[in-house]
């Protein structure tokens, strides 16, 4: 062997061993072992065991409302799509949204913004500069999760590449804005009574992982009236808010901003909208396109929402739970079965981490999730059912102020091929199990 031939060799051996050492160090096995024999799932079950909801009796409620424009005056990225490093033009402001309900023993703050999710950095901001009142204060997040929001809210380094460049300034004026509004609000709270509201709109929304497939149609509210004749619907919805062109450039809350503005036609209305289950959901049952789309859309789902012959009245007594959630190593897949390991994503990422928000106002259960979760889980599930069993009405929101992307059914693990069920399933299989056991523990609380 001649001495070329032999640094040749040599040189072919240790790229070999470079590439065949990345590899293990960055790939491994997706792990399917069952979920009831994961470690993860044995702690959940004994955590849930033990937590329990903390009560608030009372007969009188008060209410205040309002919404702070997050829209910035400089160029910022766009979040929900491709990068799209800034928009270039505002088609409709972005706003968030803020309804403060008081009982006399708890203040809960529900909070919805117009972006893709409420971020996890604007949410401890936020909690960090508002001044907190002399009696428990418990927070509801979620978000319109419109794909024509701002990016810039997330400072890890892959993420950047999703939602743009991060703009800590923004968040941090962001937060102070929203803080204000908030103080604001508390001082016009007055008395009101709530109801639970729910209505068929089956026809706008279908199952985009599998057409045949159950698909969750309701819409699912509240409705605050006030001593002063002014009323706020809290509209919530699984349809993905995605009218609008990948390519366009400008900012809107799309199918969700037209939603509210339609209810805030009437000045004596509010309105809110908090993303559904829209883990596997797109809108459907319109041939308009666009901007159109949204309009049409929200106009109809909004006159739905107001005119719901489902009411039933709540009392004023508060319970709430913060359930966080364990988790196994991440299990973002790269193939059938092959993941990013877990050191790599959190570093790229952050490490899994998320929890369920309860808020059970009178009979009405609110359940938050850290994710974009499935509407055909609750469905095949039986989730409602279960919820009747208890004499409760469960509404559902995704984006609490968590991220750990998406769940959905698990049969749909191993035969679709969809970024749903692969690029953006950062836990593994068996997850949909996992949230709807989780979530019927909860309402038999």
């Amino acid at each position: 062997m001649s001495i070329g031939l032999r640094k040749w060799i040599i040189r072919l051996s240790v790229f070999v061993l470079i590439v065949a050492g990345v590899f293990i160090a960055t790939v491994g096995r997706i792990d399917r072992t069952p979920l009831k024999e994961q470690d993860f799932y044995t702690r959940m079950l004994a955590k849930l065991d033990t937590i329990q909801p903390v009560a608030y009796p009372s007969k009188t409620l008060s209410a205040a409302w309002g919404k702070v424009n997050i829209t910035p005056a400089y160029p910022m990225p766009l979040a929900g799509y491709r990068p799209r490093p800034t928009f270039e033009s505002v088609h409709d402001s972005l706003f968030v949204r803020t309804i403060i309900i008081d009982n006399g023993s708890v203040e809960a703050i529900l909070i919805s913004a117009d972006l893709l999710i409420f971020p996890p950095t604007l949410k401890k901001e936020l909690e960090a500069q508002l001044t907190q009142p002399n009696k428990p204060t418990f927070f509801y997040y979620s978000a319109t999760h419109t794909h024509n929001g701002l990016g810039g809210w997330h400072p890890a380094w892959a993420a950047q590449f999703v939602v743009g460049d991060y703009h800590a300034n923004w968040i941090e004026s962001t937060a102070r804005a929203i803080a204000a509004g908030i103080s604001k609000a508390r001082i016009n709270l007055l008395p009101a009574q709530a109801w639970y509201w729910q209505t068929d709109a089956r026809e706008y929304a279908a199952n985009r992982l599998k057409p045949d497939n159950p698909y969750d149609g309701e819409l699912r509210g509240l409705k605050f009236s006030r001593a002063d004749s002014t009323h706020a619907y809290l509209v919530t919805f699984s349809a993905h808010a995605t009218s609008i062109s990948k390519k366009s450039k400008a900012l809107s809350g799309d199918y969700p901003a037209a939603l509210v503005n339609q209810i805030e036609t009437n000045k004596q209305n509010f309105g809110m909208f908090m993303a559904g289950m829209v883990g596997s959901h797109r809108l459907n049952g319109t041939t308009q396109s666009e901007y159109g789309r949204a309009e049409e859309v929200g106009k109809i789902l909004a006159n739905r929402a107001m005119n719901s012959a489902v009411e039933h009245k709540l009392s004023a007594e508060v319970k709430t739970m913060h359930v966080p959630i364990e988790y196994g190593t991440s299990q973002l897949r790269l193939t059938e079965n092959y993941k990013l390991r877990n050191w790599l994503f959190a570093n790229a990422l952050q490490p899994l981490q998320g929890e369920l928000t309860c808020l059970q106002i009178g009979s009405v259960m609110l359940l938050g999730t850290p994710c974009d979760f499935s509407g055909e889980i609750y469905l095949t599930k039986d989730l409602e059912a279960e919820a009747t069993r208890y004499k409760k009405q469960l509404i559902i929101t995704s984006f609490n102020g968590g991220y750990t992307g998406y769940i959905t059914e698990d049969a749909h693990y191993e035969t679709s091929l969809r970024e749903e069920v692969t690029t953006m399933n950062w836990v593994g299989p068996y997850f949909g199990d996992y949230y709807a056991e989780m979530i019927k523990r909860i309402v038999q609380k």
